[in-house]
């Protein structure tokens, strides 16, 4: 038996991705893994992978960045996780200057999710389950990261480390991250580390 593998190159705009959504057809437009690619602002070219299709509700499609954006950002200014990702300044930093990068009609489009318009994952969204860390209870393991190669990601061409939301259950200064060889770690909140925003359309 012979296998054929294609990958089919489409142009497609955000509009028609969202009209799509609401009509409850995203699944026959779209599969987890599918890669979109956009260019920010300020010029960067990033690629856009499909996380998971009504997932957290109907017709609505989670987004991850596949890649990590090229600029670092701490979790907090001061080494704290005091209030979770909800009372960090990396939820001000992607709700404003992040998602103030993003192309106008992706923008238009994108749902908020618990008040943010860009947000990080949590620990068991990407690895499914808590570990040591605090996850709402909500979340649920996204079928693109239940694939392990997934979680490993590129910043510059290199892997490198990324921030997850969850703050470290037995200390009050850090917060889940994930290393260069996709496994979870915690560092100190003040420290800048690897930025990978999700969303919703």
């Amino acid at each position: 038996m012979t296998t054929l593998t294609q990958t089919v190159t489409k142009e497609i705009t955000w509009k028609a991705i969202a009209s799509f959504c609401e009509r409850g057809k995203a699944a026959d437009l779209l599969a987890v893994g599918d890669i979109i690619s956009i260019v920010l602002k300020n010029d960067e070219k990033m690629r856009i992978a499909v996380a998971g299709i009504n997932t957290y509700k109907p017709n609505e499609v989670v987004f991850t960045f596949k890649d990590i954006l090229s600029k670092e950002a701490p979790m907090n200014k001061e080494n704290t996780n005091e209030g979770g990702y909800d009372a960090s300044n990396m939820a001000k930093y992607l709700d404003t200057e992040i998602f103030a990068l993003l192309p106008n009609d992706l923008q238009e489009v994108i749902k908020e999710r618990r008040g943010h318009k860009l947000w990080l994952f949590s620990r068991r969204e990407v690895f499914g389950s808590d570990g040591y860390y605090i996850c709402p209870e909500d979340d649920l393991h996204l079928p693109y990261y239940e694939k392990a190669e997934n979680r490993i990601k590129l910043r510059d061409g290199e892997p490198d480390w990324w921030w997850l939301a969850s703050p470290f259950e037995a200390n009050a200064a850090n917060f889940c991250f994930v290393d260069g060889s996709g496994v979870s770690g915690f560092w100190g909140a003040s420290n800048s580390c690897g930025v990978v925003p999700g969303f919703c359309v």
